[in-house]
């Protein structure tokens, strides 16, 4: 049975922006008789006004549906969403005052980047030129002077740039447009189509649009996974800087941990439709809440043993014996005689010497990537620990990171020291963590 996931707001967390109450989402079965695909389950989320948020797991955790859902995309099950002290669960997304950012960028291919930034402002009201001003939200008067301005703007559109004329709300759009394309450092590109752009260029002019809006909220769906690695960073940073400019709330949808970590004020890590913990990064990695957060954070991933607990505070398998500090005891008094999965990842091994509490282990291969070198290494002997399963074989191997001018060859015998600050201990068969 999966443990509990921790509930997203056990947290205090200031007056919500958005929040996301008991949500559940399942698709309805594709054959007659079949049973529907839950892919959300009772999603509790409050996001606080001006955060930045980022929603990361696995494909298939169900993070760009829950997206969705509160972009109003997608209609939930069950369960309700809130903007402000609104309720927005039955609105419309256009009702909803909030702009998406897409992985694809979604841009009109026959509107130059200037009509891209300012689509959406016009369909707002805020222009005329483009026709799209609801009458039902103006006066007479407003409604006769529109189309005055639309009269006007289609009589001039074949004169020279100079002798068209442009209604007051289409100068404010220009305004807003020019401040926007200024602030993302686009200005060069306002008479471009998106064929004639890079994919940059592309990303920046798809941001660029939903902060003309200056909606209550973004919503970004992994909008720089199309990008290369070098540009991709310096975008990560671009738009960090940038939202926290705006101040505007965001919430960030990502499969990319590095995104995660650097870029969100605090990590809801997602897996089957659950969020598993909410925290700021940093706590994510240094105390994650179960198994599976603990493996799918950190690069390379943590390394998991079984131990056996023996009151009070002694873990052991085989000939590996490792005493705890005091603090340990009342955790593992529940365990004792009982297995338990320690986790020590690649960077907190260190070396040590022949010892019943060290480990040896013999270095199999060799990553050499210049600021450090990945040894993958395994046991020294296949039966020197055993596994849960007592018909297994011997445990595979682990990864240990190293410096970069690490010359050990493969073959080399190492003793591997585990801090006990460092380690991890997980329940085997919740995945829960089990700490002091």
């Amino acid at each position: 049975m999966a443990p509990r996931p921790v509930a997203a707001g056990d947290e205090e967390v200031g007056v919500a922006r958005v929040a996301i109450e008991s949500l559940y989402k399942t698709f309805p079965p594709r054959d007659r008789g079949g049973s529907g695909v839950s892919v959300l389950r009772r999603v509790d989320l409050a996001v606080a006004d001006g955060e930045f948020l980022v929603l990361v797991g696995p494909s298939g955790c169900g993070k760009s549906t829950l997206l969705r859902a509160i972009a109003g995309l997608e209609q939930p099950t069950g369960g309700r969403i809130w903007v402000g002290d609104r309720e927005v669960t039955a609105l419309p997304p256009k009702a909803r005052d909030m702009a998406m950012v897409f992985q694809s960028y979604a841009l009109y291919p026959h509107l130059t980047v200037y009509d891209n930034l300012a689509f959406g402002l016009r369909r707002m009201g805020l222009g005329l030129d483009s026709g799209a001003t609801s009458g039902a939200a103006l006066g007479t008067g407003d409604r006769w002077r529109g189309w005055g301005d639309r009269a006007l703007v289609g009589l001039t559109r074949g004169l020279p740039t100079p002798w068209r004329y442009r209604s007051p709300e289409e100068v404010q759009v220009a305004e807003r447009v020019n401040q926007v394309a200024a602030m993302l450092q686009i200005e060069g590109l306002l008479g471009r189509l998106p064929k004639e752009l890079s994919g940059g260029q592309k990303q920046r002019v798809a941001l660029g649009r939903a902060i003309a809006r200056q909606p209550s909220a973004f919503l970004m769906d992994e909008p720089l996974s199309n990008l290369d690695a070098k540009l991709r960073a310096e975008t990560r940073s671009q738009l960090v800087q940038l939202q926290k400019r705006l101040g505007t709330t965001t919430i960030y949808v990502t499969h990319d941990q590095v995104e995660a970590m650097t870029m969100g004020d605090r990590v809801a890590v997602m897996n089957g439709g659950q969020i598993q913990q909410l925290a700021p990064p940093l706590e994510i990695y240094r105390q994650p809440a179960n198994r599976f957060v603990a493996e799918f954070i950190g690069s390379p991933a943590i390394n998991l043993f079984p131990v056996w607990v023996k009151a009070p505070t002694l873990l052991n398998n085989g000939d590996f014996r490792m005493t705890l500090p005091e603090l340990w005891g009342e955790p593992l008094a529940p365990y004792d005689g009982r297995a338990l999965l320690l986790g020590i990842r690649p960077e907190h091994w260190q070396m040590g010497l022949p010892a019943p509490k060290n480990l040896p282990v013999q270095i199999q291969r060799l990553e050499a990537l210049g600021a450090e070198t990945i040894a993958h290494v395994e046991p020294l002997d296949g039966s020197f620990l055993r596994s849960l399963d007592a018909g297994a074989s011997a445990l595979g191997s682990w990864q240990v990171r190293l410096e970069g001018d690490h010359t050990a060859p493969v073959g080399e015998q190492l003793w591997l020291s585990i801090p006990p600050e460092r380690m991890h201990l997980f329940d085997p068969a919740t995945g829960a963590a089990v700490r002091p």
